[in-house]
């Protein structure tokens, strides 16, 4: 393949260096204390959050973006309370794929990586 324009060698360049954000997949709690049983973080930017319940519904429904290489910031909403937003941070040990979920400097749970389960398009 030969490139023509500087333009072309600028986006192959750009679209080879990005990744997927480590914080992005699905999470399951290692600790015994953590506020939620399950996060999922899905590539397109949305999040849930998920507590231990039967009715499976989530509880915080977010918008994520990364806050850094292994840092996460999702601004979220309470499923049943639109008027009860939080921020987080979900920080990611890229050697051990276990996350740390804070709000503020408040530790929420640690969480062990799984691939992620996002939902079939409709």
């Amino acid at each position: 393949m030969q490139i023509k324009t500087p333009g072309t060698l600028a986006v192959l360049l750009f679209l080879s260096a990005c990744s997927a954000h480590p914080g992005a997949g699905g999470w399951y709690a290692i600790s015994e204390n953590a506020v939620f049983e399950r996060l999922e973080i899905r590539y397109a930017g949305n999040a849930d959050f998920y507590t231990k319940s039967e009715n499976k519904i989530a509880a915080w429904r977010c918008f994520w973006g990364a806050a850094g290489k292994q840092t996460a910031s999702l601004k979220c909403v309470d499923a049943g309370n639109a008027n009860n937003e939080k921020t987080y941070l979900f920080v990611v040990d890229k050697e051990s794929r276990e996350g740390t979920l804070k709000l503020g400097e408040q530790i929420l749970g640690h969480y062990g990586w799984q691939p992620p389960t996002d939902p079939p398009e409709e």
